[in-house]
């Protein structure tokens, strides 16, 4: 098994954050490694400012930022990870986090978003954890047997 130093966790909007980061905590190996663990905010806006007053998609995105900090510094300590560096990054998702990943380099990428990552020029292996796999992993403690009492 590959050795890495370097570890980048992309934590989505959706539920798969703890699957991810228990992923991530297994190639974790050594008390050496650097973990980031980066959420990005997208500022695209599906819908129009309205007018001078209007919240534009960048402000709406920079006050969600605080309270998405917060989130997964919680996430990081509920997985015990608090060791590992949580950061916010706001924009197209696809171009923040190819800035991300061209800023810090890691080794290996995890995320459940795949399609994020095609088309940006990486040196890192990319582990995805796919949300099929999550519901079957799920499907089997609902299909425990059941006890029959005789």
């Amino acid at each position: 098994m590959t050795t890495y130093q370097r570890i980048l966790v992309s934590i989505s909007a959706g539920g798969q954050s703890d699957v991810l980061l228990h992923r991530a905590a297994e190639l974790a190996q050594s008390q050496r490694i650097q973990m980031l663990v980066v959420q990005v905010i997208d500022t695209r806006s599906g819908f129009e400012s309205e007018g001078p007053a209007g919240i534009l998609p960048g402000e709406s995105a920079a006050r969600r930022i605080p309270d998405a900090i917060k989130r997964l510094d919680l996430l990081l300590a509920r997985n015990n990870l608090s060791w590992a560096e949580a950061k916010v990054v706001r924009g197209e998702p696809k171009v923040a986090l190819a800035e991300v990943i061209r800023a810090w380099k890691p080794d290996v990428v995890v995320t459940c978003d795949s399609h994020l990552l095609h088309g940006i020029e990486q040196d890192a292996d990319i582990l995805t954890v796919s949300r099929q796999s999550l519901f079957r992993r799920l499907t089997r403690y609902w299909r425990q047997p059941t006890l029959q009492h005789a």
